[in-house]
């Protein structure tokens, strides 16, 4: 099997799974809308929001760490390195947790969830950071059916229990939360042994690979921080402004619309490798290949964005019902963010090669306080469209601060491949 063929195989095995990640939530979402009312499947988004903001913080993304020096695999005692990203995976959980408990009140009232949700919500983010390492683990070693495996069984088992407790024992919103906590923490119990019965990590860690791995993980919190703010502030802002009923109709708008963002992420989970590998050879012809593919890509990105966007209405009617219509214009400026998402996929792979994460946590912040004023003053104005639009803005500026970024990081023919007839 050549190269380029291995790469659309493991680019394909990522899309089935992130396809199942993604479609059986869109199989849910016509059971779960005619069950719960917009300001249940509100609460439930609430829920799965914190989770997500939490998980940018618990493990202090040495997951990420342990993906990159997996390519150093050759001059370090990866196993260990791996057994330091679990161990400050551990200590971080602890902290976050404490951090939780200090602020539940003011949690409490921008989430609207009960109290006692709020340490579960710490409990699936710790399980997810678990995961994430075995998973990016298998993304470096190119382990694209491990990866899809286990990826597609963290997806069944949450549909299995989210319906199961929603439907069976008609729990509502806390039925479809449950579901998620249960099968993030099966799913990283079996990663754990995983990792252990792959020798993936060996106790003891060593003191250096701690600190090592904080050295590539610190400075990238602020970036992940700023990163959830930029795709989670809408929802925090639309609960306090609108209500959670606002909130459940614009989570599914952004349910729909992520089906762009679950391709995108599959395809860069099969590039990114291959191009780490790639620009080490400095090839000049090969980088005017790569510059013209990327912006073919980005041009079909765009395209598929506004394709959706045409599309929303009569999506919603099938997989929502008309309670929910009011979504429809929201998901253009959803589906087009999600498009710049992946165009920023493809320009910050060449930050993160060099290590510039200090420099990449400027840029998010950026786009972040553009998102969250623009944001401000948009949603007042005109709802959870507003809402969509500035989460849009916020994305275009992170994309081009990190293409910019990315120039001085390690130069491509950018310009050239628009200049330069081809060969």
């Amino acid at each position: 099997m050549t190269r380029r063929h291995g790469l659309v195989s493991a680019a394909l095995v990522y899309v089935v799974a992130n396809g199942v990640s993604a479609g059986l939530p869109f199989l849910m979402l016509p059971v779960l809308t005619r069950v719960l009312q917009p300001a249940e499947y509100g609460l439930a988004g609430m829920f799965a929001v914190l989770v997500a903001c939490l998980t940018s913080v618990v493990g202090v993304n040495t997951h990420a760490a342990a993906g990159m020096r997996y390519f150093d695999r050759e001059s370090i005692d990866l196993p260990r390195y791996v057994a330091a990203c679990l161990v400050i995976g551990v200590a971080s959980t602890a902290l976050t947790l404490l951090a939780v408990l200090l602020l539940a009140p003011w949690l409490k009232e921008w989430t609207q969830l009960p109290l006692a949700w709020l340490p579960v919500a710490v409990l699936v983010a710790a399980a997810q950071f678990v995961v994430q390492l075995q998973l990016t683990l298998w993304q470096s070693a190119a382990l694209a059916w491990q990866f899809g495996a286990l990826k597609i069984a963290q997806a069944v088992l949450d549909a299995i229990a989210s319906l199961g407790l929603v439907l069976v024992l008609q729990l509502g919103w806390e039925g479809r939360a449950g579901g998620m906590a249960l099968a993030n923490v099966a799913v990283a119990v079996a990663a754990f042994l995983l990792l252990l019965r792959g020798r993936w990590m060996r106790f003891p860690a060593r003191r250096e690979d701690v600190r090592a791995a904080l050295r590539f993980g610190l400075p990238l919190v602020p970036h992940l921080a700023s990163g959830m703010v930029l795709l989670l502030f809408d929802r925090f802002l639309i609960a306090g402004t609108l209500g959670l009923a606002s909130v459940g109709i614009y989570m599914v708008a952004v349910q729909i619309g992520m089906a762009m963002g679950l391709v995108t992420d599959a395809f860069n989970r099969a590039y990114a490798p291959w191009l780490l590998e790639t620009i080490k050879q400095q090839d000049a012809q090969r980088d005017l290949r790569i510059v013209r593919w990327t912006y073919g890509y980005f041009i079909a990105l765009l395209a598929a964005g506004l394709l959706v966007g045409l599309l929303a209405e009569p999506l919603l009617r099938l997989l929502a019902g008309e309670q929910y219509l009011e979504a429809a214009p929201a998901i253009l400026w959803i589906a087009l963010g999600y498009a710049f998402g992946g165009m920023y996929f493809m320009v910050t792979n060449y930050v993160f090669y060099v290590g510039r994460t200090g420099s990449l946590a400027m840029v998010t912040f950026t786009a972040c306080v553009v998102n969250v004023v623009t944001a401000l003053f948009l949603v007042r104005s005109h709802g959870i469209v507003g809402a969509a639009q500035a989460a849009l803005l916020g994305k275009i500026v992170l994309f081009a601060g990190t293409w910019w970024l990315s120039q001085r990081c390690r130069p491509m023919p950018w310009a050239r491949a628009l200049t330069t007839a081809k060969a």
